[in-house]
């Protein structure tokens, strides 16, 4: 994360991120620092689902909670940063 200092790296924070607690059909959480719409630095969580995954009404409430905790961890490490959580279905090959 060269463009901010004092802050910890993406591998530091991706490996919190792997800590945090999840349902066992999210597969991984992956972290990356790109530029948003507005051209300002921000984080993008990908929630990465497994290929099978709980109907909505399971789904839905256990996502919000997570990107909840995905939301609030990064707002704690990286508070000058604004963090986008998406969810994505996993590709072939993903690990």
């Amino acid at each position: 994360m060269a463009q901010v200092i004092n802050i910890p790296s993406l591998e530091a924070l991706q490996d919190q991120l792997e800590r945090l607690e999840r349902p066992d059909w999210v597969q991984g959480i992956e972290l990356t620092e790109e530029l948003d719409a507005d051209g300002d630095m921000a984080l993008w969580a990908w929630i990465v689902l497994e290929p099978e995954f709980p109907p909505q009404e399971e789904l839905q409430p256990a996502l919000t909670e997570l990107r909840h905790r995905i939301r609030k961890l990064l707002s704690k490490e990286v508070p000058g940063l604004w963090a986008y959580v998406r969810v994505r279905e996993s590709e072939a090959g993903d690990v």
